[in-house]
Order: structure tokens, then sequence, then C-alpha cells
């Protein structure tokens, strides 16, 4: 079986959008165009178009779209090419309003888990992912993922293909995996791309809908997206009048003066603020600034909800925070200290050899001393990934991007969906209760990021690796991880939060660890000090 294709650094790391379309024109992706023009031609699918006219639409459609969609569709699924260009096309005529499509595919005898056997398929290679679901094997040459599990009953199980369109943007995926699982439906398998016009097409197989019929299907959704989006319009309406208010009054009593800083470089932009770097008052510092066409929107609420976190933390291992500017009419910004060696996320993937293990065991103690701090405070991060972990001088890393972080309780009251996947829980994935164990499982994934200096489920777009993790899919631990660091990150991302250690305790493991491996002092062993401090 050959390798699924590599995948962008948008598509491992959630951007703007869905996806992004890596380079195109190869010759194998022409012959595919080819062949499935041919196919569609043969079978008299033209319709009144002329070869040549026919062929234009088609290749225009494919332009549109990433190579993998042709990877993913092969010539066995030619047909549904039309299907989703009729799809895409009602979506951007209608002004990029949300369109839903849905079809019957099959019907599958599922039989009872503990007698060994799993849903009929004539598929080899689709019954070797049912029989045997390891991340080796979960990705077939399509880069599809078979996120089924067997039903603890016997009876037949119908199977439906999902067909979405809108406008692309940041967060949809999670709304519309949120909207799906509301529906009562099960994502088995998923395929989701980016248009170059800012459209996104997202493709889901699906059971829990008992009849073959799908209008009443459509009609379920859109009744339910209808309701979501009227409690959403409602709430953003009093957030804009109320609760933006609320929150800037919260966060007056940080207010600096403008005037007294300086910017000196734009050093990043993200999907509604831009980063500067700057001075204020002598301290070298970084100026978070909302762009002014998200003000009086979610984003402005998400800006204030970091702002008004960071006021009230100080921790070593948290980045420091200065204050907020929000009378500026041009500037709405928060200030916090500059951090010179960026992010952890590109510091580990821009590496070329492994880190060492008391480098490994130094950072993860950070990070854990200041999740320990955040969850004494009754903080949940909820987005504890590397690209939210900054560096600084003399190995120093800190815990950055409170955007979705939230005061809570430790009795599992939140619900929402929010994180990036890639190291979501599994109980959020699931849209169940869950609390400050979620960043437990998060913090896992960090680990395993130190050890490998890969990127979690590099072969998966978020969404499968999302799925997979909801089936029980765990990343592969290399065999000569130190047992005791193996040990903590199987304990970390157990499916169970009850079984996963709280921080305290990680701490105390990884000092345990650290101990045993570290020289005695005045010994001579070469460190990788010297790596983050060039970085930085």
């Amino acid at each position: 079986m050959p390798p699924p294709p590599s995948l962008t650094r948008e598509e491992l790391v959630e951007g703007t959008g869905e996806s992004s379309s890596p380079p195109r024109s190869s010759s194998v992706h022409h012959d595919l165009r080819r062949r499935i023009y041919e196919l569609l031609l043969a079978a008299g699918k033209q319709g009144d178009s002329d070869p040549s006219s026919f062929w234009d639409t088609l290749c225009a459609h494919f332009d549109k779209l990433p190579d993998r969609y042709l990877v993913d569709l092969g010539e066995e699924k030619a047909e549904e090419v039309l299907l989703h260009r009729k799809v895409l096309d009602e979506c951007a005529n209608n002004g990029k309003q949300p369109v839903f499509k849905a079809r019957f595919l099959e019907c599958i005898q599922v039989q009872q888990k503990d007698e060994g056997t799993y849903p009929e398929c004539d598929d080899p290679t689709q019954r070797l992912l049912l029989e045997d679901l390891t991340l080796e094997r979960i990705h077939g040459a399509d880069n599809t993922v078979s996120m089924s599990s067997p039903s603890r009953d016997s009876g037949p199980m119908l199977l439906h293909e999902i067909i979405f369109s809108s406008k692309d943007k940041p967060k949809l995926l999670m709304r519309l995996t949120s909207l799906l699982s509301e529906v009562g439906l099960n994502i088995r398998e998923a395929h989701v791309y980016s248009t170059t016009d800012n459209l996104c097409l997202d493709v889901f197989v699906v059971d829990g809908w008992k009849t073959k019929e799908t209008d009443a299907l459509i009609t379920r959704i859109k009744e339910t997206l209808t309701r979501k989006n009227g409690a959403t319009s409602n709430s953003a309406s009093t957030s804009s009048s109320g609760k933006i208010l609320e929150l800037r009054q919260q966060v007056a009593d940080c207010e600096i003066d403008w005037s007294m800083l300086k910017t000196t470089e734009k050093i990043a932009s993200g999907s509604y603020a831009d980063l500067y770097r700057g001075t204020y008052n002598g301290y070298d510092v970084c100026i978070k600034i909302l762009r002014i066409t998200h003000f009086d929107s979610p984003s402005e609420i998400e800006f204030l909800q970091q702002a008004l976190i960071l006021r009230g933390v100080n921790h070593e291992h948290i980045l420091k925070f200065y204050g907020t500017c929000t009378g500026h009419p041009k500037c709405f910004g928060i200030v916090t200290e500059y951090m010179p060696g960026g992010n952890l996320y590109d510091f580990l993937h821009n590496q070329n050899d492994i880190l060492g293990l008391i480098l490994i065991l130094k950072i993860a103690i950070q990070i854990s001393k200041g999740m320990e701090y955040l969850h004494q405070n009754r903080i949940i991060h909820r987005d504890l990934k590397t690209a939210n972990i900054l560096i600084g001088y003399n190995q120093v890393v800190k815990i950055a991007d409170f955007g979705v972080a939230r005061v809570g309780s430790r009795e599992g009251q939140m619900t929402a969906e929010t994180g990036t996947y890639r190291w979501m829980a599994p109980e959020i994935i699931n849209h169940k209760p869950y609390d400050h164990k979620a960043d437990v499982f998060s913090f896992a994934i960090v680990l395993w990021e130190l050890i490998t200096l890969k990127v979690p489920y590099d072969t998966m777009t978020p969404l499968q690796a999302a799925l997979g993790v909801r089936q029980g899919f765990r990343l592969e631990i290399p065999s000569d991880t130190h047992p005791g660091l193996s040990e903590l990150i199987e304990q970390c991302w157990d499916e169970d939060p009850d079984v996963r250690p709280v921080f305290p305790e990680i701490i105390v493991q990884l000092e345990d660890i650290l101990q045993q491996v570290q020289p005695p002092k005045g010994g001579h062993r070469r460190s990788n000090k010297a790596k983050m401090q060039k970085k930085s």
C-alpha cells in the first residue's frame, strides 16, 4: 500500500481555512484529470457541452481544489466530480451561503463486537482497516480515514454521504462536526478541501440516520443549523452591545498610554490580529493588534478575554502581561513581554536532529509548572500546543495565547468544542463535558512532539486526526524513549480523564526522571542549551 500524499504546512496546522492547495500540474494528476474526463464522456455525462468545453469545465473545477482531491476520488468515483461541482456552483451563486446535499450509500450488517466479527465488507483493504486499526494502517492510498467502530448491537447500519459547501473560515470545521453530532450522525470518513475562491467542499460518510430517504435528513440538518445560528445571532447581538462593553470595563484598569509604545517591526499575522515587536518603558515588548475589521465581533470578545486572563496571572512560566490599548481609534492591542526565541512549534520542527533528554525534561517541567499554576487558579487553557508555548532567554519557556482559556470548575461543566484538533482531548471532540484534564491530554501530545520533533498525525488532515483520536488511536511512541517518559505520555493521553494525572503529579514524575539522567554536578556532558540560546 503506497503512503498517503504529504500535506502542506497549512493542512498540518489549522489555519484560516480547512486546507490549502499544494503545487499542481504533475503528470500523475494530469493523467487522472484526463482519465476522469474520458470516463464521464463515455458515460454521456457531458450534457449539452461539446467535448472541448466539457474538458475546460472540468479543468476549471480541478484548478480550484488541491491535488489530493483528485487522488481521493480516483477513477472509480469519477461521476462524483459532477455532484461536487454542482454543490460548489450552487454555493457560489447563492452568495456563499451554506449548501447541504445528502445521498444514501449502502447498508452494512453489523454483528456484536464480542463475537470477533466486524461489519461486512468486500474490500480487503477496508476490512483490514476495520480489523486492525493502527496508525500505520489507518490511511490508505487515497488519504481516507475510516473512523467506524463496530456497533455493540447486531443489525443493519445505513451509511449516508453528506456534502457541504460554504464560505471557508476559521473554526468552520469544528462547528460543522458539532452540527452533525447534534443531529445524531457519527462521522466515519471525512474529506475536507478549500478552494482557491475561498469556499470549502467537505464530504462526510456518516451513520446514524435510520432510513435511506435523505430529504428529511437535510431538513433536520438545516433546522438544527437555523436554530443554532439563531441562538448564536441573538447571543452575538447581545455580546456586541453588552459583552464587549463589560469586558472593556473589566480591563480598563490595565490601560497604558499608546504614546509610550514604539513599534519596530511586524513579526507575525494571525487570523484576526497582527503581532509587532516594540518597546514600552524601556522593556522589549510584543504588541498584538486587533484588525479594525474585527471590532465589535466574536474576535474582539476573544481578544478581550485573553487580556482578562493575562491580567490576573503572574508566574515565571506564563507570558508576562503589561497592559492593553483599547482607547486608541486605530490601535486596539494587548502588550506582553517579547519572547526572542519564537514559539516551540517552529523551534522543534526546524531541528535537524533529536533533542537531548535533559533538555526535553527541562522544557516539559517548565510547561507543567505553568499549567499547574493555571489549574490552581481554576483556569483551563483549552488550546495547549507547541505553537502557544514561547521561548525566551536562557531556555525559559512560557505558556501564551489565552484567547479560548476559561475560568471554570473542576467538575467537568464545560462542553464547547474548542482548541486545535491535533492536540484536542477525545471528550472535547465527542462534545462531552470536560474539565482541566483536557489540558493534560494536550500536554501528552506536546511531550510526544518534544521527543519526536514531528507534527502530530502528519499524514492526516486535522479532522481525520481528531476522528482517529475519538476512536482510540494514539501516536506511536519511539521504542528508544525513556520508559518513564513513555509511561507518562500514555497516562496523560488515556481515554478516561480520571486516569490522567494532574500536573503536580506530572512534575514529580518528570523531576524524578531528570534526577536519574542528569549528570552529577561538575560532570561533563554535552547539552542542547546552545541550541535554544542560538535560536533566541
